[in-house]
């Protein structure tokens, strides 16, 4: 195993960026060496105290503490007190979104253990940030159609200093999707104001978590009712079809925690992983509710049928230039499958 410093600070919400240090740190380990933790006010007792546990599976371990900007003093006072004599078989990661240059936690911190992954928090970082994005993939946004899809996404006008400030890093995850989305769909089309109105994620959390309690109980008629609502409102089939495969790939992750762990460490784990305590607690219901099998169709099926409507379907050409009612069908007969 290569030299790995005992604490690291991962500092920033750019999620991309935080995400590939995860992953890397990761690699380092086997999976049942990997442990993930959420920072609540007098959860540095406990997790300091399984420190002196010496690890079972592998001579290291990694822990991984998500939202370490949480903590009060007492918990800080607890971590800057580890730091001085950290354990030989631990390495810790601290996650974090924000810290003042002169917070206690952050000044314990430089580099290599230091590691900064700032996200954009002002109107002309965040436009800059997303046009970087498209240029990454090869498309063309215009500023109109990017300056829209800030406002459908994170709900912000990047223009309005004071609301940019109050963007998350799901608010940056969910920018980052669809762009990468969008720009497939484009191709060598420029992407506009109409594109972005027409394929930008607006399909409300709340309606997509009744449609996965229909799909984890096998509800056929349930599950596609509630999508003809959907389709009714003039959703369009892309963005459906995306937000249930973004649901299933959350429970999928939930699923492969319950194999390790019990429900309440599950629930932990997302938590750590940047989701909110509610929807956590929903993916790890349904998750309980479902078989390997049911998953792993699941997310092979709406990975084929992403690729149908982007074209790859005997309706011929991409979404844009399909019927409507041909991408209806295909979606239709996709989503019949999941269940």
């Amino acid at each position: 195993m290569a030299a790995l410093e005992p604490v690291y600070l991962v500092l920033g919400t750019d999620p991309a960026r935080v995400a590939t240090v995860v992953t890397r740190l990761k690699a380092h380990f086997p999976a049942e060496a990997i442990e993930t933790h959420a920072a609540m006010t007098g959860s540095s007792v406990e997790l300091l105290g399984g420190f002196q546990t010496i690890g079972m599976f592998a001579e290291q371990r990694l822990v991984i503490v998500a939202g370490a900007h949480e903590w009060p003093a007492d918990d800080v006072n607890r971590i800057l007190k580890y730091l001085e004599a950290p354990a030989d078989d631990v390495v810790l990661l601290l996650l974090a979104d924000k810290l003042a240059s002169n917070s206690r936690l952050r000044k314990a911190f430089a580099k290599p253990r230091l590691i900064e992954c700032p996200g954009p928090d002002k109107p002309d970082q965040l436009r800059a940030w997303a046009e970087g994005l498209f240029a990454a993939t090869g498309a063309r946004g215009d500023r109109a159609a990017i300056k829209r899809l800030i406002q459908l996404c994170c709900g912000v006008d990047p223009s309005d200093a004071r609301a940019v400030r109050e963007l998350d890093g799901n608010d940056l995850a969910r920018l980052r999707t669809d762009i990468e989305r969008i720009a497939t769909y484009a191709g060598s089309d420029p992407v506009d104001v109409a594109m972005v109105e027409e394929l930008a994620s607006r399909v409300s959390d709340e309606k997509v978590w009744i449609i996965g309690e229909a799909w984890a109980r096998r509800d056929r008629s349930a599950f596609l009712k509630l999508v003809e609502q959907l389709l009714a409102q003039r959703e369009h089939p892309v963005r459906i079809a995306g937000a249930i495969g973004r649901h299933i790939k959350q429970v999928d992750d939930a699923h492969h925690l319950l194999r390790t762990m019990g429900p309440g460490q599950a629930l932990d784990a997302l938590v750590a992983g940047g989701a909110n305590q509610w929807a956590a607690k929903k993916v790890v219901e349904q998750a309980q509710r479902v078989q390997t099998a049911q998953v792993d169709a699941a997310l092979s099926r709406i990975a084929m049928l992403d690729a149908e409507l982007k074209g790859a379907n005997a309706l011929g050409g991409r979404v844009g230039e399909d019927s409507a009612a041909g991408a209806r069908i295909v979606l239709e007969r996709g989503l019949l499958e999941l269940v």
